[in-house]
């Protein structure tokens, strides 16, 4: 004998009744479970990663939290993908890549709290929620990162790093830092109230911000210089508070610097200290001088009158 359907123009009434507060419960019960569940110990964790790095399958950690004494390091050609999880710690780094281009942290929906700690304010040592070096690669996508004394994104040497759809929060220091060799993919992104900068790169350093918002920050937006080159598109770019230095800053000032620029698409607004300053010899990609003027600041979206070099 056939059963009449569960989903009928009937049930909104049914859900009303009893059966309908039983399952409305049953669903409230179970995410305050989710939600108390103990977090994850450092040596737990540990082992769930080993596991994971040698299996190839995904460490799964929605609703759960991790404390990490320690940074976690995925060294040479191992492959880690988290999704989901709260990460808290105060040691010099959450997560310290290295190693090989075979090599991979890749996160999703993964948030990162990096503390501050008495030791490291008295050895002065700034720290990142995640710190990437030699030759290693980090991927990260509806991640959110935020270190109250030090970098949320640490890059330096030949590290490669994309994110997508990520929030970086604000501390005291710049939210993404890139230097030497490193490069950086950021899309869909938004890096709000950061202190000085939200991105700041040196050496020879290879940046694109596409599509991102970047409101808020103390002294500058992104700030490149030395070889730094730079593809900012579709962004907004709001709020600096220091009347003395413009939003988006360039410079190559030694005699060996060579940085290029690419600006386009982007929408400029309540800039303390203007929208952009190029100096020395900072070239368009293609071989163009970047100067100030209506064409300039016609294609780079920011306000001609706005512009110093």
């Amino acid at each position: 004998r056939s059963q009449a359907p569960f989903i009928t123009p009937a049930l909104p009434r049914r859900l009303a009744g009893a059966r309908g507060r039983n399952v409305v419960m049953w669903l409230h019960l179970a995410s305050l479970t989710a939600a108390c569940r103990p977090p994850v110990s450092e040596t737990r964790f540990a082992r769930l990663a080993a596991a994971a790095i040698s299996t190839g399958r995904p460490l799964r950690l929605t609703n759960r939290s991790v404390q990490l004494h320690a940074p976690f390091r995925l060294r040479s050609s191992q492959k880690l993908t988290i999704v989901g999880g709260d990460f808290h710690g105060d040691g010099h780094s959450l997560f310290q890549v290295e190693g090989s281009r075979q090599g991979l942290l890749d996160l999703r929906g993964v948030r990162l709290l990096h503390a501050s700690s008495a030791e490291r304010s008295e050895r002065r040592a700034r720290g990142a929620a995640i710190f990437v070096r030699g030759k290693g690669q980090l991927a990260l996508e509806r991640c959110e990162l935020s270190s109250e004394t030090g970098f949320g994104l640490w890059l330096v040497q030949r590290a490669r790093a994309a994110a997508r759809d990520s929030h970086f929060h604000g501390g005291r220091r710049s939210s993404i830092v890139a230097f030497e060799q490193a490069s950086l993919d950021l899309l869909g992104s938004r890096l709000s109230g950061a202190a000085p900068h939200a991105i700041c790169a040196r050496g020879e350093t290879r940046l694109a911000v596409r599509r991102c918002t970047i409101d808020g920050s103390a002294v500058r937006a992104i700030y490149a210089y030395h070889s730094a080159s730079l593809e900012v598109s579709d962004c907004s770019i709001s709020g600096t508070r220091s009347a003395e230095a413009a939003a988006v800053e360039v410079e190559a000032l030694r005699p060996t610097d060579c940085a290029s620029l690419s600006l386009s698409g982007n929408a400029f607004a309540d800039n303390a200290g203007g929208d952009l300053a190029v100096r020395g010899n900072v070239h368009r990609q293609g071989g163009a001088v970047v100067g100030a003027g209506a064409a300039a600041g016609d294609e780079s979206g920011a306000d001609p009158r706005r512009l110093s070099t």
